[in-house]
């Protein structure tokens, strides 16, 4: 006696299989369901992760813009520094004549507080903070008048090793004006 197969129907349809045969039938439906779901996932991970290196990217752009505005905006306050602190003015205006007023024993501690402040752009410069270039031009040539000048030397040891860093600022900007006679380069940006 042979086995007798039956045969499952759809509903108000002639397509009858059998239960293997509608067993087969499923796991196809339920391989292409999980071929087409994963490369759904595979493509919603693949554009997340766009996403987020794009977020990243702007975050990083962003980042580096704020820096760059900081440093604009610390390197112009102490650029206002030089002309608005009145005794920093008071020398930098006496500076191009070496006039015989920086000899005045009331200067004297002015002259050490424009010593300071060009130490602490020196400063600035070496721990690259502040542009070397962009320094020479907007302080160099002050730091360049004070060393040189013998009325601004009278009431202050010029030894370098009290002064070193403004020594070697003010050499580095000489050795700067050496390389760049026609001023200062095209591209001197903050």
């Amino acid at each position: 006696m042979t086995p007798v197969l039956t045969q499952y129907c759809i509903a108000r349809s002639s397509y009858c299989l059998t239960m293997q045969e509608w067993g087969v039938w499923w796991q196809a439906i339920g391989v292409t369901a999980t071929v087409f779901f994963g490369v759904f996932g595979l493509y919603k991970i693949y554009h997340e992760l766009k996403r987020l290196n794009e977020q990243r990217e702007k975050d990083i752009l962003d980042k580096d813009i704020s820096a760059k505005l900081n440093r604009t905006k610390f390197f112009l306050e102490q650029h206002r520094r030089l002309f608005d602190n009145s005794e920093l003015y008071e020398v930098t205006c006496l500076l191009d004549a070496d006039d015989k007023e920086l000899a005045d024993k009331t200067m004297w501690d002015k002259k050490r507080k424009f010593l300071t402040f060009i130490e602490e752009i020196a400063l600035l410069v070496k721990s690259d903070q502040i542009n070397e270039e962009v320094a020479f031009y907007m302080f160099g040539y002050y730091a360049r008048c004070a060393m040189h000048g013998c009325n601004f030397r009278v009431g202050i040891d010029p030894a370098a090793e009290h002064w070193g860093l403004f020594y070697e600022f003010t050499e580095n900007y000489e050795k700067h004006l050496i390389n760049h006679p026609e001023g200062p380069p095209c591209n001197l940006s903050l």
